[in-house]
């Protein structure tokens, strides 16, 4: 009952439904083993099962070069820009081969419905999870009706100011090189510097702070809901 036969005995399981629980998994093998995995054991016998289906996570980073040329030859207009650097193995250099370091993609569709949009873009990052834990970065703009409309990706190692220079620079010539653009932010450490870059792209345009991030700093030092509410109100 070790956990690579149970990957195999789950793996139709998983395939048809990756987002099937753990629970779901347990009382599936019981019913078909008479026997009850551990929650954890249960756990790893999914993430294999996933991994028999999408190969290992090194295999899938392989693929990544793949997949931006089949969004540009299937999806007219996407653009991608995929960023590697120099693999090393005990501090020698591996020669001939490159690692992943970043990745910014844009589709078209976003790009041309951006032109009707109100000028401003908001800008953010968010954690990724599973063995890699790198940034996602995305840009959104608003339509009249305040509709959201996302406009470009990256994926990036951090938030430094290195990786938003990254995303920005890139963003700015693909995307929005409109002038008088306005970039709403929670205005942290990496962005600023990357926007005070000398290249950067960003010197003449309006730079303002996102109320949601106003508003949450003020409750984690003022826990109060109804004060909460009127920072948020003061922007609107």
């Amino acid at each position: 009952m070790d956990s690579a036969m149970l990957a195999s005995l789950i793996l139709l399981t998983v395939k048809a439904d990756p987002r099937t629980s753990i629970p779901v998994l347990i009382a599936n093998i019981r019913n078909q083993m008479e026997y009850t995995p551990s929650y954890r054991k249960a756990w790893i016998v999914k993430q294999k099962a996933l991994e028999k289906m999408h190969s290992g996570w090194d295999t899938s980073y392989n693929k990544i070069w793949q997949w931006c040329q089949v969004l540009e030859r299937y999806i007219p207009g996407c653009i991608t820009d995929l960023q590697t650097e120099p693999a090393y193995y005990n501090d020698q250099l591996l020669r001939g081969c490159q690692v992943f370091k970043r990745l910014f993609w844009s589709f078209k569709q976003c790009r041309d419905a951006f032109a009707y949009c109100k000028p401003l873009v908001q800008i953010d990052g968010t954690f990724m999870y599973g063995r890699y834990t790198h940034r996602l970065l995305l840009a959104v703009a608003q339509d009249g009706n305040g509709r959201i409309l996302p406009i470009a990706f990256a994926i990036t190692p951090g938030e430094s100011a290195d990786d938003w220079d990254f995303f920005l620079f890139r963003l700015r010539i693909h995307v929005c090189p409109q002038p008088d653009i306005c970039v709403i932010s929670d205005r942290g450490t990496g962005i600023l510097a990357a926007i005070e870059r000398q290249r950067s792209l960003w010197h003449r345009t309006h730079h303002q702070y996102c109320l949601r991030h106003i508003a949450s700093n003020y409750y984690r030092q003022y826990p109060s809901k109804g004060e909460r509410r009127q920072v948020a109100n003061m922007g609107i």
